[in-house]
Parts: structure tokens; sequence; C-alpha cells
């Protein structure tokens, strides 16, 4: 299916991600003008580099709404408006639950959660201005599951992520705006690679139904789907990109398949 995102402009947070910078290209590839946000600068330049003006780069952090609405402001005032958003910033820690400070709830829930929500209030009323547009969070399959990389700040805060896509997509469908949520599992980012150790990564292509880690642009693929046209007449839904892993299998497919074998 070709998509056309011609005339079009979209914001993406978490930018210069795994996931962002997929996010991004799709959209250029499309014909969208795009304004990443991050809050990694140094990502943020090498992301710019060769991609010409239809990209422009915003240092933002999304804990902060002053700093959202500042950035959105001035992405409507370059590019003359404002389509598409696409919340991809999130992240969390490794903890438990008694190791998990007050702090490392708050800073992690902040992120994947108030910050989806301050993108959606931020760029509402641009959207009101050119007739409607249409809004992605970008939650996880820790939604459904908890979260085995992260902590319970995580897991509470994707979970979130879905109430908020249900209820932002109530609020705002009268002005044609349309939310929904692609929820990623394994994803070979590279922010997954530097952190992950040896056993994980061999065991995640194993517990996989599709048998391997997926990649950021097969999530790319569904954010663009409800970005687009074709996705007129969905809001307030999701869809899961995990390989299969929410089938809930209670074996890997090789010893699935051997305890089949004719004797």
């Amino acid at each position: 299916m070709t998509i056309d995102f011609s005339g079009r402009v979209a914001i993406v947070t978490g930018g210069a991600g795994g996931i962002g910078t997929a996010t991004v290209d799709r959209l250029l590839e499309s014909g969208a003008k795009v304004a990443a946000f991050d809050r990694d600068a140094a990502r943020l330049d090498q992301l710019k580099a060769g991609r010409g003006d239809e990209l422009s780069i915003h240092q933002v952090d999304v804990l902060d709404l002053d700093q959202v609405q500042r950035a959105v402001d001035e992405v409507e005032k370059n590019f003359g408006r404002i389509d598409l958003l696409v919340s991809v910033a999130g992240g969390g820690t490794p903890t438990t639950i008694d190791s998990a400070t007050a702090d490392d709830w708050n800073k992690v829930v902040g992120l994947n959660l108030s910050g989806p929500f301050y993108g959606i209030k931020a760029v509402a009323p641009a959207m009101r201005r050119v007739g409607g547009g249409a809004i992605v969070t970008v939650g996880s399959l820790a939604a459904f599951q908890m979260s085995f990389n992260n902590g319970a700040s995580y897991t509470a805060a994707k979970s979130g992520v879905l109430g908020l896509t249900r209820h932002a997509a109530f609020e705002l469908a009268r002005d044609n705006i349309r939310v929904n949520a692609v929820l990623p599992g394994p994803i070979m980012t590279p922010q997954m690679d530097a952190k992950i150790d040896a056993k994980s990564r061999a065991d995640v292509p194993r517990r996989v139904p599709m048998g391997r880690w997926l990649t950021p642009e097969e999530v790319a693929d569904p954010i663009l789907f409800f970005c687009s046209d074709a996705a007129r007449g969905c809001t307030g839904t999701h869809v899961v990109v995990d390989g299969g892993l929410l089938v809930g299998a209670q074996y890997d497919a090789e010893t699935y398949f051997n305890k089949r074998k004719a004797k």
C-alpha cells in the first residue's frame, strides 16, 4: 500500500531513537514534513545529517509541558500546520518494587504516560485549525503483560497509555482527530542492543512464534497506517507488533513441534 503524506506535517517525539528514527524516515519517504523531538542533542544532530529541509529537529524534554508547547508552536509557525503526532518517547529502568525509589517511579511514569498526554494537549489546537489530524501513541506489550526488562513503573505507565488513547480518542473524535496506539513487543533497537544480556538476546527468538526479534521498521509501518487515511475509520484502538508473543504459548516452537512428532 502506498501512503502519500504530501502537504502534511508530522511531529515525532523520541524521534532520534530506534523506533523514532524509523518512523521519521518512513514519514519523510511518504512526503511529509517532519519535526523530530528528542532530549538528546547529539542524536538529533546525527538524525538531521543528510535528511534535508523537510526535517526539523528540536531538543525537547517531553516531561516539561512548557517545552513541548513551545516546540509545537515553533513547528506550526515554521511549517504552517500540524497534522500528525507520533509519541514514541519512552523508556524504563530494571527495578523491583523494593528497589524502586519515588523518583524512579515518577520519572518513568512521567516519560511514558505524562509525555504522551502533554503531546496530545499541545497539538490538539493546531490540528483543530486545519480540520483534524491523527495521533499515534506508542505503548508496549507491557500493557497486557508485565515488563521483563523494566520495572513496575513501566508496566503501569504503558497500561495507562491505552487508557489515555481511548479517552483522548473519545474527546477529540468530533474534531476529526483520531487517536490510536501501536504496542511493540521485542524490538531490536540500538538502545535494546546496548543494554540486553547475551542470554536474553538468545532466548527471545526461541519464545517468539515468528522466531526472531522484530525491527523498528516493523513498528513504523503500522504507525504510518494509523496516521493515514486508510485508517480513517479507526480511533481509540490499537495494534500489537510482537511477532506473535501475545499468543501466550507455553513452549518454544521447537519444543511444541517435537512433542507432536510421530513416534
